[in-house]
């Protein structure tokens, strides 16, 4: 059977059907462009704004970490404060422990010296007291009694 079409005229046809379907397809040039211009700018205002919302948040915990160094510090800055007082008090309280300690040292010598010169005297004293006894003793036996009953009260 016979085409029922011209196949000479079919190409020609054929060519501006698909040209004239694609130019209906295709938006205008101007068109395209701004439209993917405007795509361009709503995607680029949505990154901008995402990145709002971040700084916003780093900026926020930025903040809290700030306040919470700053709190840090100053229990740090109360707590050294606190333990240089007492660090004073002990020192002074030290000082005075090595003075006490001194001026006792002080007079366990003196003790000492007083002792070193006291002993000696002492029993020199015993020995004359002892001596005098003997002699009285030997005097006078009365006198002797009464010494022996003074003792033994």
């Amino acid at each position: 059977p016979e085409p029922w079409y011209d196949a000479a005229t079919l190409p020609m046809t054929t060519d501006t059907l698909m040209s004239s379907q694609m130019e209906m397809s295709r938006p205008p040039t101007g068109h395209l462009i701004s439209t993917l211009a405007s795509a361009m700018c709503s995607q680029h205002a949505a990154d901008m704004e995402k990145l709002r919302r971040q700084l916003k948040i780093v900026q926020t915990d930025m903040q809290d970490f700030k306040q919470e160094v700053s709190g840090l510090l100053h229990q740090v800055k109360t707590t050294l404060s606190y333990m240089m007082e007492v660090v004073t008090r002990l020192e002074t309280s030290s000082h005075h422990m090595e003075q006490r300690l001194r001026e006792e040292e002080d007079r366990g010598v003196v003790r000492s010296k007083v002792l070193a010169f006291l002993l000696p005297r002492e029993k020199e004293v015993r020995e004359k007291c002892a001596s005098l006894e003997r002699r009285l003793c030997w005097k006078d036996g009365k006198v002797y009694q009464v010494l022996q009953s003074i003792r033994e009260k």
